[in-house]
């Protein structure tokens, strides 16, 4: 009966529940490479087999395949190589169950897994982000290189210049040196019989590089140096150019590639071309948004600044002021606005010049600017000579300092004015106005009360400060 056990050219694992053991066939310790003279043997000689379940590509021990929703099909990894295998389930009784393990007809493991391979690494390429690209393509690389039995597999791409090109990935085989550090910035006029090929037909497919023409020396020298034998590459086109390649080598031995290998290696260039072109078209596109959200900022700034000063304008004071007075209306704090002009100011231009005058104005709006320090102050330039200064939840005290403030800055400037008739030095003269508003508070309210504080101040002989009282 052993005899008989042991000529069956499956594989056989029975397992015996009562003495919790396995009786096991030659072919089946053949080919689970179980090293035991007895066909009986413990769970502990079945705990280094390394097996797979083809469907979900998970780990699964041998007594899980002896239950009920056992797999069908697993992979069984051995000595870096995996054998896609068929399992059939017998149940003898309650204490005896029989697998039969059985090579699939598919074909080895690595054609396999290739189809299921690249079916994920195309679901993930669809809507790749740049942070995982990378992973995806090294993935990619690797599926075609071992499929193809290459030694090494690679990704080029053109730099910005379309004349160099750089080795962006590369998968290479246990005991194969890279060359990929070494392949950075290459001219593509180091490689011209190369790239008109790739240019006429796409393919660069060399079975035997002892048999490129005289014309290809560049290209044979290289892969001289690289001890390429075999060399297979796919272009990578966008928008009808050539972007670059991707491309399997063999080192160890010549190979003749087949129109499979060529077939899956046009599928992967185009799954991997697609993912750039989508990473391209996204970058294209965001790029185009910064665009927009640079020029939408820019035409705000333009739209809410004063083109001389550079500081908020009489449009963007009018919108502050207004919500402003809500927030301060909603919250029942304080709000104070000071109007404030340069004294004689004509004066100074006519004699200094308008140049001149326009370097005063640029000067006192920079120093206003300065002070408003706190979140929701703003300085903007009123009219002409006129300047606002917006100070929200600032009572009437703290904005009379405030304007003391600004003018011992305006005096610490010293700006010659010999033509004004009050002092020796530029000077502003200021209207103050504070308030707790409420609903029905309004703007102009604020700017015409503001604005007869500085009419008052004026009439004062100018270079005063005067707060508006009813």
């Amino acid at each position: 009966m052993r005899h008989v056990f042991n000529s069956i050219t499956l594989a056989v694992i029975v397992y015996d529940n009562k003495a919790d053991s396995y009786i096991i066939n030659s072919y089946a310790k053949h080919l689970l490479a179980i090293d035991n003279n007895s066909n009986t043997i413990t769970k502990a000689a079945l705990s280094n087999i390394t097996l797979l379940d083809s469907k979900t590509n998970t780990f699964i021990a041998i007594s899980q395949l002896f239950l009920a929703d056992h797999s069908s099909s697993i992979l069984l990894k051995h000595h870096h190589q995996t054998t896609l295998l068929n399992v059939t389930r017998t149940v003898f009784c309650d204490d005896l169950i029989m697998l039969t393990l059985e090579h699939s007809n598919i074909g080895s493991s690595e054609e396999y897994n290739f189809d299921k391979i690249i079916s994920e690494i195309s679901a993930e390429l669809i809507d790749i982000q740049n942070d995982n690209i990378d992973q995806q393509i090294d993935f990619a690389l690797k599926a075609i290189g071992t499929v193809c039995k290459a030694d090494r597999s690679y990704l080029f791409e053109f730099n910005a210049n379309n004349q160099t090109l750089t080795n962006t990935h590369e998968w290479v085989n246990t005991g194969i040196t890279s060359y990929k550090n070494r392949l950075q910035n290459v001219p593509k006029s180091e490689l011209p019989y190369f790239f008109d090929v790739m240019n006429l037909t796409h393919v660069f497919q060399v079975n035997d590089i002892t048999q490129l023409p005289a014309e290809a020396q560049s290209e044979k020298t290289e892969f001289e140096i690289q001890n390429i034998k075999s060399v297979l590459c796919i272009g990578l086109r966008f928008d009808n150019e050539l972007v670059g390649f991707i491309g399997c080598d063999c080192v160890k031995q010549q190979r003749q590639w087949s129109d499979i290998d060529l077939i899956r290696i046009k599928l992967v260039g185009e799954i991997i071309n697609n993912a750039l072109k989508n990473i391209k078209y996204k970058q294209k596109l965001h790029d185009a948004q910064q665009q927009l959200i640079n020029a939408n900022t820019k035409l705000n700034q333009l739209a809410n600044t004063d083109g001389l000063t550079n500081i908020a304008n009489r449009r963007y004071f009018d919108k502050v002021l207004k919500s402003e007075l809500k927030r301060c209306a909603r919250q029942k704090k304080p709000i104070s606005l000071i109007m404030c002009d340069i004294d004689f100011f004509k004066h100074y231009n006519d004699f200094y010049g308008h140049q001149k005058g326009d370097d005063v104005l640029k000067t006192v709006a920079n120093a206003l600017k300065n002070l408003c320090k706190r979140e929701g102050d703003l300085a903007a330039r009123y009219g002409g000579e006129e300047f606002a200064l917006i100070l929200p939840l600032v009572d009437a005290e703290r904005c009379s300092e405030f304007a003391h403030l600004v003018q011992q800055k305006i005096a610490s400037l010293d700006i010659a004015h010999e033509y004004s008739p009050i002092a020796s030095s530029l000077t502003l003269s200021f209207g103050c106005y504070s308030c707790i508003p409420n609903s029905t508070t309004q703007a102009e309210e604020m700017i015409n009360n503001a604005d007869k504080a500085l009419y008052q101040a004026k009439n004062a002989n100018r270079n005063q400060i005067n707060v508006y009282t009813t």
